[in-house]
C-alpha cells in the first residue's frame, strides 16, 4: 500500500483511534531506533570518517567494528591512539542505547527523572546520569558572542540542596519557606545572569550570589558581548559598573518598574522579561533543580529555543548527541560535583 492510500485510511478513523495508532507507531519506532539510526547516517555522509576525539586530526583510518560500532585509529605518531564512533559522545560506553531514542522522546515531554525511570524501567540513578550525559552534549550550542541590541537581566531563585542528605538547615517543605536573608552570611539566592538578542540568541549564566557584583557580571558574560553592541538594563549600579569598564559597549537603562522607557519604546526588556517567564514554567515540572546541576537546566531550555522551529527536533538531538565529541568529558567533570541518588 502506497503512502497516499494509507493517509487516506488513516483519515477514516476517529480521533482516538488516530492517536492510539500514532502513539503505537512511536513506540515501535523508538523501539527500532530508527530516529537514531537516520541521524547516525546523516553524519556518515557529511563525514566519511570520525575525526580523532583525542588530537582532533583527520589522519585516521578504519580498523574494524566492536559490537557493531565502528573502531578507528589515529594515524598521528604523537596521538596513535584507539577511539569508536561514540567515543567522547554521550552515548559513549552505553550498554542500553535501545533506549535513549524513548528517554530523548520523555525528555521532549518533560518528564521528571523518576517518571523517565518508571516508564522506561531503568534505575533512578541511570535516568539521571543520561539526562545530565545528554545535557553535557550542548556546550557547543552556547553562544560565543552576542551582538546588535542584547537585554540584559537576573532572574533570582532560591538555593536548591535538592538530594543533599546531611543539610545544615531544617528542609524546605514549600517554596514558600524560602528566606532570602537567613542571617548566616551564606547566600541562600542564585542569580541567573541573562542576555538575551533581540533576534533570539541567548545566554545564561547561574551565579550562586546575594547579589551581583560588576566582577560577577563580567566573569558571567565573559566577553560575550561584541563591540558596538546596544545593552539595554535596568538601572542597578553593577550594570552600570560593568558597562563603564567596558567603553565599547553602548548602554541604555530604564527604570526596572517602567519596563518600557517613556521616552523611547525601543529600550525596554520585554525581551528578557518574556524569557524569565518562559523559564520559570520550563523549570516548575521538575518541582526544584538543585542549584549544582541548574545551568545544565539553563542550556537545556536555551537549547530548545533554538530548535523549537524544527519539525524533527528528536532527530536533532541525535544529531547533537552523536556530534559532541566533549561530551563525555564534560559529563565526568559534572559527575564529580554530583550527588548519589538515593532510590
Amino acid at each position: 500500500m502506497d503512502s497516499f492510500s494509507l493517509k487516506q485510511e488513516f483519515e477514516k478513523l476517529n480521533l482516538t483511534d488516530r492517536r492510539e495508532l500514532l502513539e503505537e507507531l512511536l513506540i515501535l519506532q523508538e523501539l527500532d531506533g530508527l530516529v537514531l539510526q537516520e541521524a547516525s547516517d546523516e553524519i556518515k555522509k557529511q563525514r566519511d570518517k570520525k575525526p580523532c576525539p583525542h588530537c582532533k586530526s583527520k589522519k585516521v583510518y578504519r580498523r574494524g567494528k566492536q559490537k557493531n560500532v565502528q573502531m578507528y585509529k589515529c594515524r598521528e605518531p604523537e596521538c596513535g591512539l584507539w577511539f569508536s564512533e561514540t567515543t567522547g559522545t554521550a552515548l559513549y560506553n552505553i550498554q542500553l542505547k535501545n533506549k535513549w531514542q524513548s528517554y530523548l522522546n520523555c525528555m521532549e515531554q518533560g518528564l521528571s527523572i523518576k517518571k523517565i525511570a518508571k516508564k522506561l524501567d531503568i534505575s533512578v540513578q541511570t535516568s539521571f546520569d543520561w539526562r545530565h550525559k545528554i545535557l553535557s552534549s550542548l556546550e557547543h550550542y552556547i553562544p560565543e558572542k552576542l551582538s546588535d541590541v542584547v537585554e540584559c537581566d537576573e532572574l533570582e531563585l532560591p538555593v536548591s540542596e535538592k538530594g543533599n542528605q546531611s543539610l545544615d538547615r531544617p528542609a524546605r517543605k514549600r517554596s514558600e519557606d524560602f528566606i532570602r536573608n537567613d542571617g548566616t552570611g551564606n547566600a541562600t539566592t542564585v542569580q541567573v545572569v541573562s542576555a538575551v538578542q533581540r533576534n533570539g540568541e541567548m545566554f545564561l549564566k547561574a551565579v550562586q550570589t546575594k547579589r551581583l557584583s560588576k566582577e560577577q557580571i563580567q566573569e558571567a558574560l565573559e566577553g560575550r558581548i561584541t563591540e558596538n553592541t546596544t545593552l539595554i538594563t535596568d538601572k542597578h549600579s553593577s550594570y552600570k559598573a560593568f558597562a563603564k569598564a567596558n567603553p565599547t559597549i553602548k548602554h541604555k537603562t530604564l527604570l526596572a518598574k517602567n519596563h518600557v522607557d517613556k521616552n523611547d519604546k525601543s529600550i525596554h526588556l520585554q525581551k528578557v522579561n518574556n524569557t524569565h517567564k518562559q523559564l520559570r514554567d520550563f523549570l516548575r515540572p521538575f518541582n526544584g533543580v538543585s542549584s549544582k546541576y541548574l545551568q545544565n537546566y539553563l542550556n537545556w531550555f536555551a537549547y530548545l529555543d533554538k530548535i523549537h522551529n524544527t519539525k524533527t527536533t528528536l532527530k536533532k538531538w541525535c544529531l547533537t548527541i552523536l556530534l559532541s565529541d566533549k561530551a563525555y568529558l564534560i559529563y565526568k567533570l559534572f559527575k564529580e560535583n554530583a550527588v548519589l541518588i538515593r532510590t
